[in-house]
Order: structure tokens, then C-alpha cells, then sequence
């Protein structure tokens, strides 16, 4: 009899320790998402704050085969500024596209919609024509 009462014990502890777990799983996936969506706009923000500022060309690379995103200065210089952005597991691109910053003025040579499956779902980041600015859909 106390070997079973030793056993439900042992059974309503795990149960109870195991609940956290689960739930935290899915708060650090949907941080780690939403850290990527911030870092992709301020990344987004610095290619062409870099355009406007230097003169020269920003160049953001998509990479869905890769599963990441490509910032660097164009043309290559000596102190060319590269960052590479990790899609997180539950983020996917069906794309492959490159978008130019012009120098000085930061306006996008061509404008299109860069669309992410974030868990199933599908989001567009639409880049609005020149400007180079954009929103969420």
C-alpha cells in the first residue's frame, strides 16, 4: 500500500514539474521569433540608414535554401560592413531576392513583397515603392 501511495506521489511531482516545461517551450519559441522580427527591421533600417549616409549602395540578400539573410555594403570596401541574420526553426522564406539601397538617398531599386511562414502562418514584409519603407501584412 505505501509503495503505491509512493508511486502516485512520485507520478503527481513529475506531472506537476513537467507542466512548466511545456509551456516555457513555446514562450522562448515565440520570443525567439518575435527577436528576429525586431532584429530583421532594425537591420532593415541600419542597410539603408547606411546607404544615405555613406553613399554607398546597401545590399540585403535573402536566402531561402540557407535560411538567412545577408547585409553588406556595396561597393566592397576595406571596412564593408557585413551582418548575417539567422531565420529562427519556426520561420521560413519561400524566397530568394536581393534588395539594393541606393547611396545617398536610400531609396530600393525595386520594391516587392518578402513573405516569411512563421509557424504555418504566412506574413509579407511589403516595401512600399522608392522609399524604402515597409510594413508588416
Amino acid at each position: 500500500m505505501v509503495f503505491i501511495e509512493m508511486l502516485l506521489v512520485l507520478l503527481i511531482t513529475a506531472t506537476m514539474l513537467s507542466v512548466p516545461t511545456v509551456f516555457s517551450q513555446k514562450i522562448i519559441k515565440d520570443t525567439a521569433t518575435q527577436l528576429f522580427i525586431e532584429d530583421l527591421q532594425s537591420s532593415i533600417t541600419m542597410a539603408q540608414n547606411h546607404a544615405v549616409l555613406s553613399g554607398n549602395w546597401s545590399v540585403i540578400d535573402v536566402s531561402a535554401k540557407k535560411g538567412m539573410i545577408s547585409f553588406r555594403t556595396f561597393p566592397e570596401a576595406e571596412k564593408e560592413v557585413t551582418y548575417q541574420l539567422q531565420l529562427p526553426e519556426n520561420v521560413t522564406t519561400p524566397s530568394n531576392k536581393q534588395y539594393i539601397f541606393n547611396g545617398g538617398s536610400g531609396n530600393l531599386q525595386s520594391f516587392s513583397t518578402l513573405y516569411f511562414d512563421i509557424d504555418g502562418i504566412r506574413h509579407g514584409l511589403v516595401f512600399q515603392l522608392g522609399s524604402g519603407r515597409y510594413h508588416w501584412d
